[in-house]
């Protein structure tokens, strides 16, 4: 059973808790009267502690009063309603002690054990967050990649549409850690990763962390042109930043490399072709000069 469908069939009993616990109720009177049972409070517990349970204190109070009517009843002196010898009474005054405990027992515990489900299923969505989630700069990382890009891949080739991806490598960064410190590095990398969010933002594709000083954008239904467009704006932006690039070179602040590529999805390819294009043109990128833009190249690929 899936847990779609458990969550719904949970959903409707809670709506529908009070009828149930009238049912319940009702169906134990009546297996009561029909088995003839010399002591009715017995079974009655059952659907009373059921009752609670099902729909906290005010179904299993609503259980309970019916219970202690009924035992009211079957206790009393034949033609004297509500009218009990010395045993009976005695009897009924445990029967209302024991319906009030076990109303505030199990009351009290199903409670508990909703606040103890709701902690478990909170900290399930948090490891499930964290665990998707590059612990440095707070996007995603290579994992959450990795699974996207698959479900991306396959949605493309159903749909026969283009998907798009884009490797950035920040430039000279050895050199950068080596002159301010790997703390500054880190501080680097995350206002590298926010720039390229906030570059997508408006675009609603996805960013991750590929690795060390690394990082990839996919990109579905985009074309070439608007791939190497998305990449420009990334690579501009992290100029804009103006971090000291703490190497003595043309470039005076930070800067990155972007290698993409553009692919519509076939059945004799995989995900893998375009990831190996897009490094390709990455790598043609900073072998050209750095801080530059290079789409994928098959003519460039063969020499």
């Amino acid at each position: 059973m899936s847990r779609r469908s458990v969550k719904v069939k949970y959903d409707y009993i809670q709506k529908n808790c009070f009828a149930i616990s009238l049912l319940i109720t009702i169906l134990a009177i009546i297996i009561n009267i029909s088995l003839k049972v010399p002591n009715p409070a017995v079974v009655c517990f059952v659907a009373i502690v059921l009752a609670t349970f099902v729909g906290g204190f005010v179904c299993g109070s609503v259980s309970g009063f019916l219970t202690i009517l009924y035992c009211g009843y079957f206790f009393s002196i034949r033609g004297n309603l509500m009218t009990y010898t010395q045993e009976n009474l005695y009897k009924m005054v445990v029967i209302c002690i024991a319906t009030i405990s076990m109303i505030l027992l199990v009351g009290i515990l199903k409670r508990q054990l909703k606040n103890r489900t709701e902690a478990l299923e909170k900290a399930n969505k948090q490891l499930t967050l964290f665990s998707a989630l590059d612990w440095l700069t707070g996007i995603a990382n290579r994992r959450s990649f990795d699974e996207l890009l698959d479900k991306e891949w396959r949605h493309c080739l159903r749909e026969q549409i283009a998907v798009s991806l884009v490797l950035i490598d920040v430039d000279f960064f050895k050199d950068y850690n080596d002159s301010y410190g790997h703390q500054a590095g880190d501080e680097c990398l995350r206002h590298i990763a926010a720039t390229i969010i906030g570059q997508l933002s408006s675009l609603g594709n996805f960013a991750a962390r590929y690795g060390g000083e690394e990082f990839v954008v996919v990109m579905s239904n985009t074309s070439i042109d608007e791939a190497i467009k998305v990449g420009e704006d990334i690579c501009n932006a992290v100029a804009n930043l103006k971090i000291p690039s703490g190497k003595e070179n043309s470039y005076p602040y930070v800067t990155i490399s972007v290698g993409l590529n553009s692919m519509i999805p076939s059945a004799d390819i995989n995900a893998e072709e375009l990831v190996k294009t897009a490094d390709f043109a990455l790598y043609q990128a900073k072998t050209s000069g750095r801080n530059k833009v290079k789409a994928y190249s098959k003519v460039a690929n063969t020499r």
